[in-house]
């Protein structure tokens, strides 16, 4: 074989090897700083429309729950829960839950977990996915490592406020318990809370 060849041949494994050196690289690593902005956007995006779509849906266009009624049982068929406060939330969650899901996978399918269940092991101070309620931790929304949920990256909370609710702040205690809960499974970013009213806000 001449040597040109065999030179060329050299060349185009070499070539072959790097590009898959670099896909490896590429799809095995955290988010960088553009992609989460894509990533959070989005969470923005799905969070809004929602909170839109579900109150358009039950009350009519550009109406929402009249504060008076937040803590009313629902007067609907199937009651998702005892007050309208939580069935808007559960029915905001789910339809927010559903974009963020078709959307995400479309970018970043390996880099994102809805409401995975997380508890951190005391001996070894592992953070490990678990079925186990007692002792794990449910954020809605995680993003991580590639196909390991785990390493996590940074934790996202949804909220939607009900009524009065909507004009006034979000960090209760019970909510900065939540966040300091989440904390203590790592990540690089404090957890956030995302609102319908205003995006995406950490303390």
């Amino acid at each position: 074989m001449p040597a040109a060849t065999r030179a060329s041949q050299v060349l185009e494994k070499a070539a072959q090897v790097t590009e898959v050196l670099q896909g490896f690289i590429t799809v095995s690593r955290f988010l960088d700083e553009a992609q989460k902005k894509v990533v959070e956007e989005v969470l923005v995006a799905c969070v809004r429309e929602a909170n839109t779509q579900v109150d358009e849906e039950l009350f009519g266009k550009e109406r929402s729950l009249p504060d008076s009624e937040c803590g009313k049982e629902p007067t609907v068929r199937e009651k998702l829960a005892p007050t309208w406060r939580r069935h808007l939330g559960k029915l905001k969650h789910a339809a927010a839950f559903e974009c963020i899901q078709r959307r995400l996978s479309e970018k970043f399918p390996n880099n994102f977990s809805l409401e995975p269940r997380l508890r951190k092991d005391n001996l070894t101070n592992e953070v490990l996915l678990t079925d186990r309620w007692s002792g794990s931790l449910q954020p809605d929304i995680v993003i991580h490592f590639t196909r390991n949920t785990t390493r996590v990256q940074c934790i996202y909370d949804l909220k939607f406020p009900c009524g009065y609710d909507v004009g006034t702040n979000p960090w209760t205690a019970e909510v900065k318990a939540q966040m300091a809960a989440y904390r203590r499974l790592g990540g690089e970013c404090p957890p956030a809370i995302i609102t319908p009213q205003r995006a995406i806000i950490r303390q």
